[in-house]
């Protein structure tokens, strides 16, 4: 029991089902990289959300000024009198603040639009997920193909190498003449080409996969067997509720709203408290120069309002609304888009499970008319060119029924994401 226990195990340990690839793709650079933006636009909301607090700044200042500042007082009858007024050094220090009390609601549409921007980012990551699952999933079903393709032409490399060694005993005893052992020679030479060129396309296929999923591909992977709601419509209404690109137009819009609310903000006077703890002099002791007071310290009001700009307020709002109504419009087209492509993928999937039967039926019949061929060739009742058609066909058909296989699995998992990634991952993790 424990001899085929250790046989066992190392067949589950290695062998490969798409699960892992999702795993492995939930690492892929490039998801990477979007979630390092969305960090980066988190950082921005920050600094949208500083403007909602005082701005204050330290400033010193020092001029050396050429010549001594002076005035002329003119007090009649008396002469003109020349006059120091200042010092040629003037240093100037202040601690000042700036704190807006209103900015026509731009700072606090500028907050929601960085908000949005954060939203639309992790959105974005996760339907870059969704697309590198449908590369994957062609590139792992493609795979699949092939290594079944392999395989069958390997099985008919076994059976000419049978063929072969029955027609080489009827050639020595002058049953079949020489040009019919170079047949089945020339049809196993030709399954050898076919086997190398398979190969090379798996491994060139696989090194892609290995690039989306960081994993190497072998020849042991399997097709999940998963189930899929029948109902259309319940797809149709999972992929407009939960899907995250059409959740990325949503918010969108939403930024779109923003930016009307941003471009009306244009109308409104932007009103800020002001204000500075401020001493001049004529060192950096700051304690006055003989001729003016040290202290300068103020507060006020700064009131801003753009009266004429070229009718630029106006033509930029306009330009918002125009690009809300794209996006509207677009996503309208989109959702379309969507429920058409379930639709045909539906479509798709029922043809492909009458093209299953076909192909397994066609698989029987080849396999029966091998089995005749081969035994009328064992008994010298038919040619070595027949007998490689018949094994050639054979092979063909078994490939055939994997492909199709193959086919069903990809369009099934293509409907699981068609329906979002919410629902993909309740069935493949």
């Amino acid at each position: 029991m424990k001899k085929i226990f250790i046989l066992i195990v190392p067949v589950f340990l290695w062998a490969i089902n798409f699960s892992n690839i999702a795993r492995g793709i939930d690492n892929n650079l490039l998801i990477k990289s979007k979630e390092a933006k969305t960090k980066a636009l988190k950082e921005m909301l920050k600094v949208a959300v500083s403007k909602n607090y005082p701005n204050i700044n330290l400033s010193l200042n020092a001029v050396r000024l050429q010549e001594t500042p002076t005035a002329i007082f003119y007090v009649p009858p008396l002469p003109p009198v020349n006059s120091v007024v200042g010092t040629k050094s003037n240093f100037t220090g202040a601690l000042s603040f700036t704190y807006p009390v209103f900015s026509g609601f731009a700072i606090s549409n500028f907050i929601n639009k960085a908000k949005l921007q954060v939203i639309k980012s992790e959105l974005e990551t996760d339907n870059l997920k969704r697309i590198l699952y449908l590369n994957a999933l062609k590139l792992y079903s493609a795979i699949y193909v092939l290594n079944k393709a392999i395989k069958a032409n390997k099985d008919a490399m076994q059976s000419v190498d049978i063929s072969l060694k029955t027609a080489l005993g009827f050639y020595k005893n002058n049953l079949l003449n020489l040009a019919g052992v170079y047949n089945i020679k020339a049809k196993k030479y030709d399954i050898k080409a076919s086997i190398a060129k398979l190969e090379n396309q798996r491994d060139i296929l696989s090194n892609k996969l290995f690039y989306l999923a960081n994993m190497k591909i072998d020849n042991n992977i399997v097709l999940n067997k998963i189930n899929i709601p029948t109902n259309m419509n319940y797809v149709m209404d999972l992929a407009l509720k939960n899907r995250k690109d059409i959740k990325i137009i949503q918010e969108q819009l939403k930024i779109n709203d923003t930016d009307v609310k941003l471009s009306k903000s244009s109308y409104f006077p932007k009103v800020a408290i002001i204000g500075a703890l401020k001493r001049q002099g004529d060192s950096l002791r700051l304690n006055g120069n003989e001729h003016t007071n040290a202290n300068e310290n103020y507060i006020g009001i700064n009131l801003k309002w753009n009266i004429f700009d070229g009718f630029a307020k106006s033509h930029r709002k306009e330009a918002a609304i125009r690009q809300k109504e794209a996006t509207i419009l677009y996503f309208n087209n989109y959702k379309n888009l969507v429920k058409t492509n379930i639709k045909n993928s539906f479509l798709a999937l029922h043809a492909l499970k009458f093209e299953l039967i076909s192909s397994q039926e066609q698989l029987k019949a080849q396999n029966e008319y091998y089995l005749l061929t081969k035994g009328e060739f064992d008994n010298s009742l038919t040619s070595a060119d027949k007998l490689s058609r018949a094994i050639s066909k054979k092979a063909m058909a078994k490939a055939k029924v994997e492909e199709v296989k193959a086919d069903i699995f990809e369009q099934k998992f293509k409907i699981a994401l068609q329906a979002g990634l919410v629902y993909f991952d309740q069935i493949i993790k």
